[in-house]
């Protein structure tokens, strides 16, 4: 079997402590170095320092939420090609706006092998591992 991830660095956006941890223990398991934020405006902040292969995020946070997140990021030019997952339990109103941001939407509950997959994938369609 070949090596899952080596390297990755996965960055989870979540104001829930609970679910960080139990998806830095999911993708770290995976292979993934796993940062966590507890907001939209926390995650820019350690993407300024900090090399990001993949952003999962919730919606709903204080401070800054998801949506602004990515927004922010893809309005960076430097920024704008790292995919971000959405997971959330408030589906998007507006999923032809979330899709120009989001690589990819998920809703929660979600199946721990769907939400792999696509974190998985969604890295393979920037082209990122083909470089």
């Amino acid at each position: 079997m070949h090596s899952k991830n080596p390297g990755r660095i996965l960055l989870l956006v979540d104001d829930s402590a609970e679910v960080c941890a139990l998806l830095a223990d999911v993708f770290g398991a995976e292979g993934y170095q796993v940062l966590t934020a507890a907001n939209g405006a926390d995650a820019l902040t350690i993407i300024e320092s900090q090399n990001v292969d993949v952003i999962l995020t919730d919606l709903r946070m204080p401070v800054m939420d998801g949506f602004e997140l990515a927004m922010a990021i893809k309005a960076d030019s430097r920024l704008r090609d790292i995919p971000i997952v959405l997971l959330s339990a408030t589906p998007m109103k507006n999923t032809w706006a979330a899709l120009e941001v989001f690589s990819a939407l998920l809703v929660k509950p979600c199946p721990l092998n769907e939400l792999i997959r696509t974190v998985n994938d969604v890295q393979i369609h920037t082209g990122d591992l083909f470089q």
